[in-house]
């Protein structure tokens, strides 16, 4: 896995996720308690990780990420320091195998390198019938999402960067997972045109990382011309999500 993202600056992105939810809904899908042990793979600066903490399993949960500023990012926000971070990644992880309860991947997949090799390294260190939950974007849903429609150029970028669902299912049944379900979400949410202004000024977002000056210009243009003619009027942005589930 690879990352541009400065630490400092990753979280303002994060604003509007709601992580108790998604935390929720996967330890719901996995049949998580609080004696599960859980990792969170390419787990950023920690806001899963400590969800999941917090939240569901109070005895084991590991952050495992290859950039070290965001793990130290993570660190700063661990108060209690309860939590294994590890600094490493998909492809080789740092794990005895049969160590985990679930395996928990939220937008990560896109990052990764060599995804056949995450696959079978997500089987190797998950116990038997345990679960590897993917948080991802679905091509259909990238067609429908907001900031699409405001920066055009994002879709061929994004489609070619997300695995189809039909990649999922090459790389996880290759890896030997028994079998591979979908569940979308679609969720109202809203967006002032400021905040996702500022989102692609900074790049917060890896889907900005490969567009042009022009192209984040043009639709910096759109959003301001928004904002005027709606002053008190945020963007609908919906999210929309898979959670791509599949079993050892």
């Amino acid at each position: 896995m690879s990352c541009k993202y400065d630490a400092s600056e990753y979280d303002k992105g994060r604003r509007d996720e709601d992580f108790p939810f998604w935390v929720r809904e996967s330890s719901r899908i996995a049949e998580l308690n609080e004696n599960s042990k859980i990792l969170d793979l390419g787990c950023g600066t920690g806001n899963y990780t400590l969800e999941f903490k917090q939240n569901v399993a109070l005895n084991s949960v590991c952050g495992l990420e290859p950039d070290p500023q965001m793990i130290s990012q993570a660190r700063v926000k661990d108060m209690d320091k309860s939590i294994n971070w590890c600094l490493g990644a998909g492809e080789n992880m740092p794990f005895k195998s049969q160590s985990f309860d679930c395996v928990f991947a939220s937008q990560v997949w896109h990052h990764i390198r060599d995804r056949e090799r995450a696959a079978s390294e997500c089987f190797r260190v998950l116990k038997e019938k345990a679960p590897l939950i993917v948080r991802t974007i679905s091509h259909e849903q990238w067609k429908r999402k907001t900031v699409t429609q405001v920066f055009p150029e994002v879709l061929a970028v994004e489609l070619g960067r997300y695995p189809s669902d039909r990649d999922f299912k090459w790389y996880f049944n290759k890896a030997g997972f028994r079998q591979v379900k979908f569940y979308s979400y679609e969720i109202e949410r809203y967006v002032s045109p400021y905040d996702l202004i500022e989102v692609a000024q900074k790049k917060l977002w890896s889907m900005f990382w490969h567009l042009s000056d022009k192209a984040i210009e043009s639709g910096v243009k759109k959003l301001l011309e928004y904002k005027q003619m709606n002053p008190n009027k945020p963007i609908r942005n919906d999210e929309l999500i898979t959670l791509v589930v599949t079993w050892r």
